[in-house]
């Protein structure tokens, strides 16, 4: 019992950023601190991601009541991706028929489906989703939304799509979806020459960096999570957890190079900044399972904070999620998930630690939400 203790907190603690759907909010102490709920969810919301699936239940959708029918809120059918001619994504999310509440039209219980900026919405049916078990299969898409990275059953590992060109190509080397474990992670370059891939949490075995033009692969460190994907290098983060330090790893494509410790303790960090000098970062607060109101500038070659400010303009009721891209030098972008299924998309100023609303997204589940320039998640 207290391995699968074990391993359920693991799934629940390390679950990637965008798929903390169960946040919440403490009442008067939210002005100054968004509070999760590890301690009391970490146990049930690791069960419910391991069998949701198999019993038709979703983190973050109500579950179906005995003897109401299921009907879709909408109707319609969504076609298939075409081979070619797609515009910029604006993000992909899976969907799940087996459950209450609303469900999409031409509902594929565990697809994945994408969403043009300009509206469009295809069945992505290369794409695995979800398995029983349940396996979360990733997606990716480039910062730019012009290319989708998936799992794809039929060619037993990753492909890479340009959405306009419609040209694919596999990746060099096979891929078991015994080794995606339950919560891989996707980082894809945004000329989609680059795959970081990791079976993390479970930290038992490398990741690879596949070079999808030159066809080779390079270990990618167990217990490190891809971040982004920047020219020559891809950042990963260590957060420390289980006695690991936490720390920063700029690591050369090929391999290489030396991860730095950080001093203290982070919940979320972002991609590498535009100057490939420094990340942003999220502080744990005070207490386990907190998070702190503030954002840290940390220089990548030394792990030191070199500035941090207050966090200002939020919404009383949001529970800081996950820090994505950078926009410019001084804005990165912040994904909050507030209440209901919705993402909020923020850019912060890492210099004043203003916000300003960058884009509301209403999928199914918030938890099961891609979008551009975010590693993708489960």
């Amino acid at each position: 019992m207290n391995g699968l203790r074990e391993a359920l907190h693991e799934v629940a603690s390390d679950a990637p950023a965008l798929d903390l759907a169960d946040w919440a909010i403490t009442g008067s102490r939210r002005r100054r601190r968004a509070r999760l709920a590890v301690a009391s969810v970490s146990i049930m919301g690791g069960l419910v991601v391991l069998v949701g699936v198999a019993l038709g239940v979703v983190p973050g959708i109500r579950t179906v009541t005995a003897g109401k029918p299921v009907v879709a809120t909408e109707t319609g059918g969504i076609a298939d991706l075409p081979g070619r001619g797609v515009g910029p994504l604006s993000h992909a999310y899976r969907t799940f028929c087996l459950v209450g509440g609303p469900i999409p039209a031409d509902c594929r219980n565990g697809g994945w489906r994408v969403v043009t900026r300009s509206g469009a919405t295809y069945h992505v049916p290369q794409a695995l989703g979800v398995k029983s078990g349940p396996t979360f299969y990733p997606l990716a898409i480039s910062r730019d939304g012009r290319v989708i990275a998936y799992y794809s059953r039929s060619a037993g590992t990753f492909q890479v799509r340009d959405l306009e060109s419609g040209a694919v190509r596999a990746a060099p080397v096979a891929i078991a979806e015994a080794k995606l474990g339950g919560n891989a992670r996707l980082e894809l370059s945004n000329d989609g020459r680059y795959l970081a891939f990791t079976g993390y949490p479970s930290r038992k075995e490398d990741g690879l960096i596949i070079d999808m033009r030159a066809r080779t692969t390079t270990p990618l460190p167990a217990g490190w999570d891809p971040r982004s994907i920047d020219g020559t290098t891809v950042t990963l983060a260590r957060y420390g957890r289980w006695g690991q330090k936490p720390g920063i790893w700029v690591m050369p494509l090929t391999g290489g190079g030396s991860p730095v410790t950080v001093g203290d303790i982070y919940t979320r960090i972002s991609a590498l900044s535009p100057d490939g000098a420094a990340v942003a970062a999220l502080a744990q607060g005070k207490s386990p399972g907190t998070q702190d109101d503030t954002i840290s500038v940390l220089d990548a070659r030394t792990g030191r904070a070199t500035s941090t400010v207050t966090i200002r303009g939020l919404a009383k009721d949001t529970g800081m999620v996950t820090l994505g891209a950078w926009l410019n030098a001084a804005e990165v972008t912040l994904a909050t998930f507030p209440s209901g299924n919705r993402q909020i998309t923020y850019a912060v100023n890492v210099r004043t630690g203003q916000v300003r609303k960058l884009a509301v997204y209403r999928p199914q589940a918030a938890m099961h939400l891609v979008v551009p320039g975010a590693p993708a998640t489960a």
